[in-house]
């Protein structure tokens, strides 16, 4: 299969936390067609679970959503981490507190249909108090959750969030459960 070519770019909004721009391909028949595109980067989700088995989960008010919704921490991979592993451990400590030693589960893109944004995975466990302030712009709320519930809440419509329904998928993977 082919992969189109990209005839030209334009970036028509850059903001605080997207870009987007819009890009137009270039077929081998001649045809083209444009296709927009968020810009974000890279990002990290973490699977936390305590020294009890319970995963350190944050509710947090989603604008878009116009509700609050019960996530894995996460966030992007700022330019001053030196790898993905240190903005890993920098969202565990912004978002719960807690420091840990990580493992790379996966990794996904988001919603390729329209975002170029890649999220490494990771679970992180042998967690120690060592909290770092959140975000200005972030309001949240920590919870311990055990995993048999939070995927009981998966399956009630109540965990809604894309990125943490596959990041629970991956942790079952990887403790072999699934």
């Amino acid at each position: 299969m082919d992969i189109p070519q990209v005839v030209s770019s334009d970036r028509i909004f850059d903001g605080k936390l997207i870009n987007v721009r819009v890009d137009r391909l270039g077929l081998p028949d001649g045809t083209s067609y444009t296709r927009e595109i968020v810009e974000y980067g890279v990002a990290v989700v973490l699977v936390p679970v305590d020294a009890d088995g319970r995963l350190l989960m944050v509710c947090q008010y989603r604008h878009p959503t116009g509700a609050w919704l019960l996530e894995l921490p996460a966030g992007g991979v700022d330019s001053t981490d030196a790898s993905f592993e240190a903005a890993a451990q920098r969202e565990l400590r912004e978002e719960t507190g807690h420091r840990g030693t990580l493992t790379r589960i996966g990794g996904m893109y988001l919603a390729p249909g329209y975002s170029e944004e890649y999220q490494h995975i990771y679970a992180a466990t042998g967690l120690v108090e060592d909290a770092l302030d959140a975000d200005e712009d972030e309001d949240l709320v920590l919870e311990r959750v055990p995993l048999d519930d939070a995927l009981a809440l998966v399956d009630k419509g109540e965990i809604r969030d894309a990125k943490s329904i596959a990041a629970l998928l991956m942790y079952l993977r990887h403790i072999g459960r699934a």
